[in-house]
């Protein structure tokens, strides 16, 4: 009989006691994973109710974004906020070249869609009456609004520079595809061969003051060429109120541009946009305000800038300067016609 030696017997009774710890350690190291992790929805018990977990955020509530510091909210739709000489514009309508509308190259043709609309509508106006007629047009706004070179106003998509109609030495309509300076007498300030178009630029305010969907507020013009539309206007016999209305929008602030060589249009804030719209511009430093000085500049002679006159050619300066100290023409009824109010800073 073989009799195993202490050493192997005793490596025989660990190899027995280690498989038997491994058999009692398996079902307990099984019990105690299944007691940490929980029972799975899958693994429950048939007929067991699953508990419902809770979402570790309020029900319904969603995340505060905090917006970013100095992000700008941008409304919803087309909006003029703040003045003309300080403003901005959103979802502004950039204005295209068309039959009737040549639009000058650049960036700078947007505006509110009611301004844009109602320089197509007058121009489509005047060139159905008067054929192959074109606006020449030059800066609106820029995309955005702000700050325009070349203008202090222009900011907030209510302003627009548009060109005279013009006629050749024969009368027949030409567009020089630029600006060009008139005086009084309708002559040209540089020597061109072309004349003011009585007919079609009274044509035109006279489709602007009447358009039905917009309020246009100011036309900026020359005293002298201001005072040579509400003339032929008289001449013309149109009515008491669309005459009245012209002396009034029609304007040379005395505080702005001469605008001898362009209409300025500006377009009154829309009743939708009350909130943030303002109709007036900022008065800048030196007192006075732009409504104040406004409302004797019907007859004045214009400053630019800086509040010094404006140079002028000699052509025709004699002729504007005695026209300019002169009242409005008699109005075609026995009335006289409203003084001027308002105004604004320009360019």
């Amino acid at each position: 009989m073989h009799i195993p030696s202490p050493a192997r017997a005793e490596r025989a009774n660990v190899r027995g006691i280690m498989r038997l710890l491994a058999r009692i350690a398996a079902p307990l190291t099984l019990g105690l994973a299944l007691v940490a992790t929980g029972p799975r929805a899958s693994e429950a018990a048939p007929g067991a109710k699953t508990a419902k977990t809770e979402p570790t955020k309020d029900k319904g509530k969603k995340d505060k974004v905090e917006p970013k510091k100095g992000a700008e909210k941008r409304p919803k739709g087309a909006l003029s906020a703040g003045a003309p000489n300080k403003g901005r514009l959103y979802g502004g309508e950039k204005l295209a070249s068309s039959k009737s509308v040549e639009v000058r190259g650049g960036g700078h043709a947007y505006g509110l869609p009611d301004l844009v609309r109602v320089l197509r509508r007058a121009a489509a106006k005047v060139s159905g009456k008067h054929k192959g007629s074109v606006l020449y047009v030059g800066d609106l706004s820029a995309k955005n609004g702000g700050a325009l070179f070349g203008h202090n106003s222009h900011q907030s998509g209510r302003d627009a520079d548009v060109g005279f109609y013009m006629v050749s030495e024969k009368g027949k309509h030409v567009n020089p595809h630029r600006f060009v300076a008139f005086g009084s007498d309708g002559r040209p300030r540089g020597g061109e061969v072309v004349r003011f178009d009585d007919e079609r630029n009274w044509a035109f305010v006279e489709a602007l003051l009447t358009d039905t969907k917009t309020d246009v507020r100011y036309l900026f013009v020359s005293a002298g060429l201001r005072t040579r539309l509400l003339k032929y206007a008289a001449k013309k016999n149109v009515s008491k109120e669309l005459y009245t209305k012209a002396a009034s929008v029609l304007m040379s602030p005395a505080d702005a541009d001469v605008h001898d060589d362009h209409f300025h249009v500006r377009i009154a804030c829309p009743e939708r946009m009350k909130s943030a719209c303002v109709e007036e511009s900022h008065v800048r430093g030196g007192g006075g305000g732009s409504a104040a000085s406004a409302a004797n500049a019907a007859g004045a002679r214009s400053k630019d800038a800086k509040g010094e006159p404006a140079p002028k050619e000699e052509a025709g300066e004699a002729k504007e300067e005695k026209e300019a100290k002169e009242a409005a023409p008699p109005p075609p009824v026995a009335t006289k016609a409203k003084k001027d109010e308002g105004g604004d800073k320009d360019r």
